[in-house]
């Protein structure tokens, strides 16, 4: 911290000369400022303003950082069978995740190596016959390999013109991917997270999805609200708060690319839409818990399901916002499951627009001149942990 103060304090004449060597993020935005997050907590800074609002940062953030993480696709279960696939798009990337007739899980570019129209859309099952590209007739197999090119000239070879192959890793059933084929596992940086999450037999549960809306507001900015309670008193005061009071948070140091802190609730009671998961050590019985892993991926866990949030970021302050619950097998085979999990939708939508109008606010707030890079409260560490994670990957 000592460097970080002198920039602070410097005066102007060597405040100057920093500024000179100080190498700028687009955006115009100071590394040394970016590199206030890597402080220790007592003494750090949030990030500067400017990484949420300014476009040029943005695109830099997808290209430079977004791209090279692990992305959440969906669940094992989605692809329970041999020649399952669904698709999805993400930095707008259309992607098929399958799998293939030896088990194994695979996901690739959904862009013809032709003229680059979608060869597939949804979800279902392909069988054998993988991919067939509607516009001019291309047909991939279930590794990506390129079967059939219609109508080409003499001596076309397909040699290298198969769909792209990205890297997969699975997580207590989570199926993730990322474009970067060498990039480390996920899963090798989450072994102490698992211990914590090893009662509620994550891996063994089904998906469902909850919600999905257009959201106003930086990527950032959603996650740091998801991931601290300072907020709850005054944007929940009577919707998740008396829940989970804020003041009772316990903030977990971490060792890996994520943050945990438990929200006990008052008498130790958590009113729950499905059957209490057996077995449960007496803080996961009584307790909230939070965990997010990064750069996007959200977890509330109660005593009897979790609650999913994944991010689609289209820009620097709109984002697609998709809610999804996990349950146990015997949960999600109930007669009313449906009608119990939209119950427990609907008593969540309140606190999640209460969030959507904080995040879209704060954005104002953020495109201000006199906004500057904030202490953080005791009940942020793991909005620090978050932020000094960033900074490291934004300053590589």
């Amino acid at each position: 911290m000592r460097k970080a103060m002198a920039t602070i304090t410097a005066s102007p004449t060597e405040a100057g000369s920093e500024r000179q060597n100080d190498r700028l993020l687009p955006g115009g935005i100071p590394a040394s400022a970016i590199a206030l997050s890597r402080q220790p907590f007592e003494q750090a800074r949030v990030l500067p303003p400017s990484c949420y609002t300014e476009p040029d940062f943005f695109r830099f953030e997808v290209e430079t950082v977004l791209k090279k993480q692990w992305i959440l696709a969906g669940r094992v279960d989605q692809v329970a069978n041999a020649g399952d696939y669904f698709t999805l798009t993400r930095y707008a990337e259309p992607a098929i995740i399958l799998r293939d007739f030896e088990g194994h899980i695979r996901a690739m570019s959904g862009v013809c190596r032709h003229r680059a129209y979608p060869v597939a859309s949804g979800a279902g099952n392909c069988g054998k016959k993988g991919f067939h590209c509607p516009y001019h007739g291309w047909r991939y197999r279930l590794d990506g390999s390129l079967a059939a090119a219609p109508y080409m000239q003499p001596g076309h070879k397909p040699d290298g013109e198969g769909l792209p192959e990205f890297a997969v890793d699975i997580w207590q059933g989570f199926i993730f991917i990322n474009f970067d084929r060498e990039a480390e596992p996920v899963s090798s940086s989450l072994k102490t997270l698992d211990a914590v999450l090893e009662p509620f037999g994550m891996a063994e549960m089904k998906s469902s999805v909850m919600r999905e809306i257009p959201w106003t507001g930086n990527w950032k900015a959603t996650l740091d609200n998801f991931t601290e309670a300072y907020h709850q008193p005054f944007v929940h005061p009577t919707t998740f708060e008396p829940m989970a009071p804020a003041r009772l948070g316990v903030y977990e140091d971490v060792d890996g690319p994520y943050n945990l802190f438990w929200l006990p609730a008052p008498d130790g009671n958590i009113d729950l839409m499905f059957d209490e998961i057996p077995g449960l050590p007496e803080m996961h019985r009584t307790s909230f818990i939070v965990v997010n892993i990064f750069p996007m991926f959200h977890m509330l866990i109660d005593p009897s399901c979790i609650v999913i949030l994944d991010m689609d970021p289209h820009s620097v302050n709109r984002l697609t916002a998709r809610w999804d619950i996990l349950v146990r097998p015997e949960a999600f085979e109930l007669p009313d499951f449906e009608a119990r999990r939209d119950a427990l939708t609907r008593a969540l939508i309140p606190t999640w627009d209460e969030d959507e109008e904080a995040c879209r606010t704060i954005g104002q707030g953020q495109g201000s001149q006199f906004a500057t890079q904030g202490n953080f409260s005791w009940m942020e560490k793991s909005v620090h942990q978050f932020h000094s994670w960033m900074a490291t990957q934004y300053l590589k």
